[in-house]
């Protein structure tokens, strides 16, 4: 999962929403464009390098990289039973490296970016509803999270298991019901 916005005072945090999210859309394409390993590399390495630059710790860097790791092991071990060791190794090497800078250069945007600036920036070029669209969504991630931790502790104290597949349908049911209480407030409001 995406980070959250971390408040340092960096020159990476100074730039404006919109110049990050060009250099990011820039880096991805010009990795789609170009999927090779010295070009994956070094641009793993410069985006890397931007999060002491951003004051960011080690521990921000690993928050970053955690997720794509077992993407990246499932999409390697694909390429490898698919097409064999040595033409799988080749073919991994594309997808997986872009998906690795992809997501630690979306990280970095948005442990130094604020919600609000990026919901801003969506509402500018898209329409006030699209900037209500994002930051609602950006809202909604920790209102998630907090639900399905809610929801497992329950489960544990009457003794039950707690696996996510077993919460699941409360957890679904919540959230509807939660999602519901929203558009009926939006509807109040006119919007």
């Amino acid at each position: 999962m995406l980070g959250r916005y971390v408040p340092r005072d960096s020159p990476l945090h100074r730039t404006p929403a919109a110049a990050k999210l060009l250099a990011m859309l820039a880096l991805v394409t010009f990795l789609a464009i170009l999927p090779r390993p010295v070009p994956l590399a070094v641009s793993a390495v410069v985006v890397a390098a931007l999060f002491p630059v951003a004051r960011l710790r080690p521990v921000h860097l690993w928050r970053a990289l955690r997720p794509a790791l077992l993407f990246a092991v499932v999409l390697t071990v694909f390429y490898l039973v698919s097409q064999g060791v040595s033409d799988g190794a080749r073919a991994a090497i594309g997808p997986v490296g872009q998906l690795v800078v992809g997501v630690l250069a979306g990280n970095l945007l948005v442990f130094t970016t604020r919600a609000s600036d990026l919901a801003a920036l969506a509402g500018r070029f898209l329409g006030w509803r699209v900037e209500l669209l994002v930051a609602l969504t950006i809202r909604s991630i920790p209102t998630v999270i907090v639900v399905v931790r809610q929801t497992r502790e329950a489960a544990w104290a009457r003794g039950q298991r707690a696996s996510l597949v077993r919460v699941l349908p409360t957890v679904l049911v919540r959230l509807i019901r939660d999602a519901d209480l929203l558009g009926e407030a939006l509807v109040a409001r006119g919007i």
